[in-house]
């Protein structure tokens, strides 16, 4: 009966997620110039989007090449890396500022969240053996190494950063968080930047319930975890952007910062809001990666 539950759950998912993904793949095509590496792990596959200035580089000096900032980019339910590989903006983005671009895929389109439906494979474990990976291949600038993704992959990077947040630098999703029940707390303090629509029907800001058995987090409960998390005081400021309004807090005693963006519309991404994000963790004060600090 589990199994038959998840597969009507799956099918609800499609109506919203699925749809949403898609719009962000359509009529891109994959960028020859860059190089792609796809990886086959034992825990899942992977793919390395290298930037094309420094494949130049590190074409004609191998050992000699700088480290990478590097972001980790989780598709939303419906999508895969390949799909991804077809969203010539987000290469053109990375690779304009440098970036490696690392793409994990999810298995059958979708992502195991910690409370989600699926439950096919440990995400955070699987992210551990990419990580590690990627840094056995590439020299990773531990100070720009980044998580974002949209929709169920944002929902992967709020898992991440609260339950291996001490290895990356800062997080930037968008349109995903954490699934209920909620955890009481999280591992490490974390760098952390959401943004949400205000008019989100696939993953509103309450969340909302996935068949019977399974209930999509609260955004803003989400965000008092990681204020307590963070140590952060109940003070914020408020700034209003060209599209959105944010609360940001710069206080909390772990030296960590957060913000939460929200604007009035409904479920979507803008790379405007990524470029924001790597603009955002770029100007960290404390961009720690485990005992490592600036």
């Amino acid at each position: 009966m589990k199994q038959i539950e998840a597969f009507v759950v799956i099918g609800l998912l499609l109506g919203g997620l699925f749809l949403a993904s898609l719009s962000q793949a359509a009529g891109q095509q994959v960028k020859a110039s860059l190089e792609i590496e796809e990886i086959v792990l034992d825990s899942g596959r992977y793919v390395i989007v290298m930037p094309e200035a420094e494949t130049e580089i590190r074409n004609e000096a191998e050992n000699s090449a700088e480290p990478y900032p590097t972001l980790f980019y989780y598709h939303g339910y419906g999508q895969s890396a390949d799909l991804v590989l077809k969203n010539n903006a987000l290469q053109e983005l990375a690779s304009s500022r440098g970036v490696m671009l690392v793409i994990p895929d999810g298995l059958n389109r979708s992502w195991s969240n910690v409370g989600a439906p699926s439950e096919r494979r440990d995400e955070i474990a699987f992210t551990k053996d990419i990580l590690k990976d990627v840094k056995s291949r590439h020299k990773i600038d531990n100070t720009r190494l980044w998580v974002s993704g949209f929709s169920q992959g944002g929902s992967m990077a709020w898992d991440v950063a609260c339950y291996m947040g001490e290895e990356f630098s800062a997080f930037f999703p968008i349109a995903g968080s954490f699934w209920r029940p909620h955890p009481v707390s999280c591992e490490a303090p974390v760098n952390i930047r959401h943004i949400h629509g205000l008019s989100d029907r696939v993953v509103p800001m309450t969340g909302r319930p996935i068949g019977a058995r399974w209930h999509q987090g609260d955004v803003k409960t989400g965000v008092r975890i990681w204020q307590e998390t963070n140590r952060c005081d109940a003070n914020s400021k408020k700034v209003s952007l060209e599209d959105m309004s944010c609360e940001i807090w710069r206080g909390c005693s772990t030296g960590k910062e957060m913000e939460l963006c929200l604007h009035k519309g409904g479920h979507n991404i803008k790379m405007k809001w990524l470029a924001q994000g790597m603009d955002w963790a770029e100007n960290l004060k404390n961009a720690r990666v485990g005992k490592e600090s600036l």
